[in-house]
C-alpha cells in the first residue's frame, strides 16, 4: 500500500494525455488507501484533488467490497466538496451507486443510508450556475434514482429540470430528456 505522501507526489506529476493509464497504474500497483483518497480529493492543488476523486470513482466501480465501508464518509464529505472537477466524480459515484442496476453491495447499502443531507447538496449543485454540466447531469441522475425511496423528489426534480432546460447546454438537455422519461415511470403521491 502506498503512503499518503508518496500518493500526493505521484498524483502531482504531469500526466499529459495518459492520466487514466497513469492513475490506474497507481491504483493497481500500489493499492492506495481509500481514506487517504477521500482526504486528497480536497487537496489544495486542484489537479491532485481531481485525480484522487477519479481514483475514488474507479475504486467504487471496480472494487465495491473495498469501497463499501467508505461510502458513509464520502456522503458526509459531499457538502464540503468545492473543487468542480472532484464534484463531478462525487456526483457520478452517487448516480452509479443509486442506479437500479448498481452492484448488489451498493443496492443493499443504499437501503440503509439516510440520503436526506445528500439530496439537498445534489439539488444545490444542480441549480448552481457555477457547477459544471457534467456534475449537473450526474446530480440529476442520482436524484432521479432516489425517487423510489424519496417520492417527494420527483415533482421537485421535474420542476428544476424544466427550469434548467431553458438555460443549460445541449449536453444537459440530452440527459434531462432521459431523466424525464425515467421519472414518468415512477408513480408517487
Amino acid at each position: 500500500m502506498v503512503g499518503k505522501e508518496e500518493l500526493i507526489a505521484r498524483l502531482d506529476t504531469s500526466m499529459k494525455f495518459k492520466m487514466v493509464d497513469n492513475v490506474t497504474a497507481i491504483i493497481e500497483g500500489h493499492n492506495p488507501d481509500i481514506a487517504d483518497l477521500l482526504e486528497l480529493s480536497f487537496y489544495k492543488k486542484k489537479e491532485v484533488a481531481f485525480r484522487a476523486a477519479w481514483m475514488l470513482e474507479y475504486l467504487m466501480t471496480n472494487r465495491p467490497q473495498e469501497f463499501r465501508a467508505h461510502v458513509p464518509a464520502l456522503l458526509s464529505l459531499l457538502p464540503r466538496q468545492k473543487n468542480p472537477s472532484a464534484m463531478r466524480h462525487y456526483a457520478k459515484i452517487l448516480a452509479l451507486m443509486t442506479d437500479r442496476n448498481a452492484d448488489p453491495v451498493y443496492r443493499e447499502l443504499s437501503g440503509q443510508l439516510d440520503f436526506d443531507p445528500v439530496i439537498e447538496v445534489l439539488f444545490t449543485w444542480l441549480v448552481d450556475p457555477e457547477t459544471l454540466v457534467a456534475s449537473k447531469v450526474h446530480c440529476m441522475q442520482a436524484l432521479a434514482n432516489l425517487v423510489p425511496r424519496y417520492g417527494w423528489i420527483k415533482e421537485e426534480l421535474q420542476e428544476t429540470i424544466e427550469h434548467l432546460m431553458g438555460i443549460e447546454s445541449i449536453a444537459f438537455f440530452a440527459r434531462a430528456k432521459m431523466v424525464k422519461k425515467q421519472l414518468k415511470k415512477y408513480y408517487t403521491r
